[in-house]
């Protein structure tokens, strides 16, 4: 009996990193950090409070032309702190904007947005001593208006970034976009009793993470066959009305359950479970997940702890088949994502179950701009 079933591809930053796009963090604070020095070299007086970081230069002769040029030439925020030292002092507005500058530079997106909820745990539980004192929770406030205003900077770095997809990004990814139109390759499917079936999905969803709008692009010009959708779950950069979404997403653990029961509201205002009811979008997928039975295809997601509550939603839910990951570095990648996707299951047998074994063929190709 070939029954119909649906595709759900969950769509991460790795997705846009592969099409060329300069999206990771270190990208992004790197970028960050040259674009003020740059305006500091340009207005020796200039200092915008809306920014995270300043820099105070130190000496007349730092203002020579070809410091800029070698300011805007470094690739790592390692290279440029170090290039800074004894040419001029960094300040940061927040410890939290100072902590993933100087001790995450090579993080992931999921890094940072764990090290948020770190961070609120520990300042909570100082706030918690310090309540008995009379005292307002005025560090959990710092910390998410860094927070806000990290994510208005990241807005405006995102719309910088969008670009044209081209033919030569079609070729390069032709067997990646085939393969989501299609069934699961018969060696694979047969290994799930309950999904070895020979017809291409009824209808795919793309479950977009990320805030930018290749996968519409690509829906757009039918680069994908059949009948395809997306959610952007995590917002926008084109649309104020679908406001991006930044923060973190577990609320299964104890130490969620001591913040809420806080009764402070800020504690929570930058949990996941609060930011997605500003749309339909959770409520569409949720609809979505019951129509059908479904596979799903991991595209460039980290698949981290940051999104647990929505990820352990489809992951255990009963309609969900299997689940795919797509690799670029191969066996060891593959690996470590499914450690990554085991902590989004209570049943570790169904865990086992769900998630297929490594395929090479699942591979993501990388887009070389030449």
């Amino acid at each position: 009996m070939n029954k119909e079933y649906n595709r759900l591809v969950l769509i991460g930053n790795g997705f846009d990193r592969a099409l060329g796009l300069k999206t990771s963090y270190s990208d992004f604070i790197l970028n960050y950090l040259q674009k003020i020095e740059k305006r500091t070299f340009s207005n020796r007086q200039y200092n915008d409070t809306n920014d995270l970081i300043s820099f105070k230069v130190l000496g007349p002769k730092v203002y020579q032309p070809d410091f800029l040029q070698e300011i805007l030439s470094l690739r790592t925020v390692q290279e440029f702190i170090v290039f800074l030292k004894g040419r001029a002092e960094i300040s940061y507005k927040y410890d939290f904007i100072k902590e993933i500058v100087t001790i995450l530079t090579n993080a992931r997106w999921v890094d940072i947005e764990q090290h948020y909820y770190v961070s609120l745990k520990r300042k909570f539980r100082l706030y918690k001593v310090d309540k008995e004192r009379g005292n307002n929770p005025s560090d959990i406030l710092a910390l998410n208006k860094c927070m806000d205003e990290l994510t208005i900077a990241l807005k405006s770095y995102i719309k910088e970034q969008e670009v044209i997809i081209t033919m030569k990004h079609i070729d390069l990814l032709s067997s990646l976009f085939e393969s989501i139109g299609e069934p699961l390759r018969p060696q694979i499917a047969s290994l799930v009793k309950r999904h070895d079936r020979p017809s291409n999905p009824s209808e795919v969803l793309f479950l977009n993470f990320n805030y930018t709008n290749t996968v519409q692009q690509i829906i757009d010009n039918s680069f994908v066959h059949g009948n395809n959708k997306q959610l952007f779950i995590h917002g926008t950069v084109k649309h104020d009305d679908n406001p991006i979404i930044f923060g973190y997403g577990d609320d299964t653990g104890e130490d969620y359950k001591e913040l809420e029961i806080e009764g402070v509201n800020e504690l929570l205002r930058k949990i996941k479970s609060f930011q997605y009811p500003r749309t339909h979008n959770y409520h569409n997928l949720l609809n979505y997940l019951e129509v059908y039975e479904f596979d799903v295809f991991v595209i460039g997601h980290s698949c981290g702890l940051s999104d647990r509550t929505l990820l352990k939603s489809i992951f255990e839910h009963p309609n969900c088949l299997a689940i795919q990951n797509y690799h670029f570095k191969g066996e060891s990648e593959d690996f470590d994502k499914r450690m990554e996707i085991s902590r989004h299951f209570e049943n570790k047998a169904l865990m086992r179950e769900r998630v297929l074994p490594y395929d090479n063929f699942a591979s993501i190709p990388q887009y070389i701009e030449q």
